[in-house]
């Protein structure tokens, strides 16, 4: 949760899996790069260019976040260009929360989303959510494991 130019940015990431393989691949340039730089005595133009698209893919991996705003939208930000950006937050009509992720359930959707996000973070997300006037849904908490106190403190919060 980070707050610039006056909104509040809840980040997330995707599925574990996939973000170890766009990981990955993104540091495969780097390495390249220092592999081409130790061969030889002065730094080619290819060990700069590929410093440079480690830095867009950098960029672009950390560039996943929601923003609510008061008129009543929920704004997802990711590195997809073809995914909806804009959400109106009363088509929503439940989040499930977890341990790890948030679903999302919209009013005539099948297709439900999920977004991975760590607990302090999403405590506030769900929070915001939930609290804003156009929210119409309904927050569920869902534990699998008896000892995580994360829920018992949410709820000592809410009442």
């Amino acid at each position: 949760m980070i707050k610039i130019f006056g909104q509040v940015r809840y980040h997330w990431q995707p599925q574990l899996s996939i973000l170890i393989i766009y990981w990955s691949l993104s540091l495969v340039p780097i390495f390249l790069g220092l592999a081409l730089m130790y061969e030889s005595s002065q730094i080619p133009m290819v060990v700069l260019s590929s410093f440079v698209l480690f830095m867009i893919l950098l960029g672009i991996g950390f560039h996943r976040y929601f923003t609510i705003y008061e008129s009543g939208t929920l704004r997802i930000i990711s590195a997809n260009p073809f995914q909806p950006s804009k959400l109106a937050i009363d088509q929503i009509e439940k989040i499930e929360v977890t341990k790890t992720s948030i679903t999302l359930y919209l009013f005539g959707h099948e297709k439900v989303r999920t977004y991975y996000m760590r607990k302090w973070p999403k405590k506030y997300f769900v929070n915001a959510l939930a609290l804003n006037p156009h929210f119409r849904g309904e927050v569920v908490l869902t534990d699998h494991l008896i000892h995580l106190d994360y829920y018992e403190v949410y709820y000592k919060e809410k009442a």
